[in-house]
């Protein structure tokens, strides 16, 4: 008996030591989480900012595009009006040739038969001045023609000029757009590896809880306290298993959204774009899909946006055609555990990633 009682003693005290010690242990992890999450919010401020600072780049960008085409339109309708104003300018010096070769070229004849020929000298004045006014007629049109060139070549020098100052803003802000999709890129890239600590840290902390509730229940039994029924399920970083699970407001079925979207897989990614068809990044195709649906949020929206709308709905009741919030990301599932998306500059517009790609920040139903 007496030595039965002492391994049971043994065994509760290594029991304890083993609790203290898990206890430390997850009290770090769960520390460590902490800091991980709110290293991700800091992280996703900076990504949120930076897409806003990129969309307002990228909407500069094309309204320069826009005037570089109407520019160009300008410039070609100018040198069409100034082959008009040469085609005239030659026409009329032309015209003025012909009459001065028959009044003007041999002067003395033309004026003697001019002098024959009338009938008085009041008749000859009329013919002479009639010539002279001929003349400063041809000339004062020509001097016009010439003044309307000179005009519109100074109208084409200057739209060239214009365009060519569009076409150097255009390149600094294309460097500028370069530049900030490396840093996005950067930041996503320390997001993943951030979502990636997390995940590990979060089974490190699950581990070690049910690590501590199963010494509890053996510290109890080794008490005689068998029926004290200690809680032995590990503690979930997620809430898988919720009971949100809102009804559809709108009578727009979820397949008929995914649906919609996988018309456009393949299609390219662009940083700040709007278009399904052009190019879009992934809060744009979210936001273009649902619009096609009649479901609008108005102004331009981040990723981040997105965490706000609908409402929440539990991982375990999630449908096709609800919205997936990441870190500085967001999908619609596609359900059988995918999501379509606006995937990156690399892949474009994809169906075929995992659900669980990265770490859930909350699953919203807006339909």
């Amino acid at each position: 008996m007496r030595y039965k009682k002492v391994i049971r003693t043994a065994v509760c005290v290594a029991v304890a030591v083993c609790m203290l010690a898990s206890d430390s242990t997850v009290s770090n992890a769960v520390r460590s989480i902490s800091e991980i999450e709110a290293e991700q919010d800091s992280l996703q401020d900076e990504i949120d900012t930076l897409d806003a600072d990129l969309y307002s780049l990228v909407s500069q960008i094309t309204e320069i595009e826009n005037a570089i085409s109407e520019t160009e339109a300008e410039i070609v309708d100018t040198e069409a009006s100034l082959e008009e104003a040469k085609a005239a300018r030659d026409s009329q010096y032309q015209s003025m040739k012909l009459r001065i070769k028959y009044m003007y070229e041999k002067e003395n004849p033309s004026i003697f038969e001019m002098l024959v020929s009338s009938g008085s000298i009041s008749q000859f004045l009329n013919r002479l001045e009639y010539a002279n006014s001929v003349y400063e007629y041809d000339r004062e049109k020509l001097n016009q023609f010439e003044a309307t060139q000179a005009e519109i070549e100074e109208l084409a020098a200057a739209l060239e000029e214009e365009k060519a100052g569009l076409e150097s803003s255009k390149k600094e802000l294309a460097s500028q757009e370069a530049s900030l999709e490396a840093m996005i890129d950067e930041k996503r890239g320390e997001m993943d590896d951030l979502d990636a600590e997390l995940k590990e840290a979060k089974e490190i902390a699950a581990r070690e809880a049910a690590l501590r509730a199963a010494r509890a229940a053996a510290a109890a039994a080794a008490n005689g306290n068998s029926s004290g029924g200690a809680n032995t399920s590990a503690n979930s970083s997620y809430n898988v298993n919720g009971d949100l699970n809102p009804g559809y407001s709108t009578g727009v079925s979820g397949s008929s959204v995914v649906s919609y979207a996988n018309q456009y897989v393949g299609n390219r990614y662009v940083w700040g774009g709007n278009s399904l068809t052009e190019g879009c990044d992934c809060s744009g195709f979210v936001q273009q899909v649902l619009a096609n649906f009649g479901i609008n949020y108005g102004a331009r929206m981040t990723s981040g946006g997105f965490r706000s709308v609908g409402q929440e709905v539990s991982y375990n009741y999630m449908q096709p055609g609800d919205i997936v919030c990441y870190p500085g990301h967001v999908a619609i599932y596609a359900g059988g555990g995918t999501i379509v998306e606006a995937q990156s500059t690399a892949t474009g517009i994809t169906n075929y990633r995992s659900v669980n790609c990265h770490s859930i920040i909350t699953i919203r139903r807006v339909l």
